[in-house]
């Protein structure tokens, strides 16, 4: 018996990657506006940071300690996932990881809306 053994032709299955679009950063924006400081709804906004989709988050309907707190998660998730955080407005920030930036379209949404 060989260490390897041979695969049939018909065991082996490619994922078949044309049929999925390519979606930009931009694309993948998920608009946010925070109305609570629950633990399961932070955790929720962290998973869809690490799973690459980025965040812009409207603070202005939250009282400043329920925003710092979720603010305060979410900075820990972007320093461990290599990212950063941008401030649109008073209130409205965009958190993504910095692979996020590199088509571009996340930088053109920044100097069109960012106050």
């Amino acid at each position: 018996m060989a260490l390897f053994s041979k695969l049939k032709k018909e065991d082996v299955k490619l994922p078949n990657y044309q049929s999925q679009p390519i979606l930009t950063a931009f694309e993948r924006i998920i608009f946010e506006e925070a109305n609570n400081d629950e633990d399961k709804y932070i955790v929720d906004l962290a998973t869809e940071l690490v799973n690459g989709n980025p965040l812009v988050i409207n603070f202005e309907h939250l009282p400043a300690e329920q925003a710092n707190k979720i603010v305060a998660f979410l900075s820990g998730v972007i320093f461990a996932a290599d990212g950063r955080i941008e401030q649109i407005n008073k209130k409205i920030f965009l958190f993504a990881r910095n692979q996020e930036f590199k088509d571009g379209t996340l930088q053109r949404f920044i100097d069109e809306y960012k106050e």
